[in-house]
């Protein structure tokens, strides 16, 4: 018999399987959603690829949202995923927005 103090209750031994396989791909589209916009950001891939790159963002943030389901993660915990990939999206714009000021003040 599982401990109870290991595995919460909610979550369904059927479930663990999804759920790894959930994060695992949010990981994964992750890592594409950095990639190609960092490679159309300095002109490895044409502009054309950026709408691939949000696909990948709206990817991640849908296997988060399905793994949060099926962990029967709690309001704040949510809300919490909901932020991180709000910050997830804007974080590379940032970047590549400090990375232009700092080009445009030190080149010209």
């Amino acid at each position: 018999m599982i401990d109870p103090s290991v595995i919460r209750p909610e979550i369904a031994l059927d479930d663990f399987l999804p759920i790894f396989l959930s994060s695992a791909l949010a990981m994964l589209f992750g890592g594409f959603y950095v990639g190609i916009y960092t490679a159309v950001k300095v002109k490895m891939l044409k502009s054309w690829a950026m709408p691939i790159a949000y696909l990948f963002w709206f990817l991640t943030a849908y296997s988060l949202y399905i793994m949060g389901s099926l962990m029967h993660v709690g309001e704040f915990t949510a809300k919490a995923l909901i932020v991180s990939m709000i910050g997830y999206l804007l974080l590379p714009h940032a970047v590549y927005h400090m990375q232009h000021q700092v080009h445009e003040e030190n080149e010209h």
